[in-house]
C-alpha cells in the first residue's frame, strides 16, 4: 500500500485538499476517456469495422503505413492506459 504524507502549518487546510484531489483526477480521467473513445469511434465509422477487428487485422499483418491506422493504434493504447489509471484512482477513493 502506498502512503502520502502531507505536512502543513494548518491541518484544517489538508482535509479539503485531499478530499478534492482524487475526485478531480477521476473527473479529468473520465473526460480524457470520453474524448479518446470518440476518436476511436470515428475511426470505426470511417473504416466500417470495430477496433477489435482492426487490431486483429493488424496482428495478421495488415499494412499499417496509413497515418490513420497509426493514430488508431495509438488511441487504442492510450484508452487502455487511461482506463487502468481511472480504475486505480477509483480504488484509492474507495479505501
Amino acid at each position: 500500500m502506498s502512503e502520502i504524507l502531507i505536512r502543513a502549518g494548518k491541518p484544517k487546510t489538508i482535509v479539503p485538499l485531499s478530499e478534492f484531489a482524487i475526485p478531480n483526477q477521476l473527473r479529468l480521467l473520465k473526460t480524457s476517456i470520453k474524448r479518446t473513445e470518440m476518436k476511436i469511434k470515428s475511426f470505426e465509422q470511417k473504416y466500417n469495422m470495430s477496433t477489435e477487428q482492426f487490431m486483429q487485422k493488424i496482428r495478421e499483418g495488415m499494412d499499417d503505413d496509413n497515418l490513420d491506422y497509426v493514430e488508431w493504434i495509438g488511441e487504442t493504447k492510450i484508452l487502455k492506459r487511461l482506463e487502468e489509471e481511472y480504475n486505480k484512482r477509483k480504488c484509492m477513493s474507495q479505501e
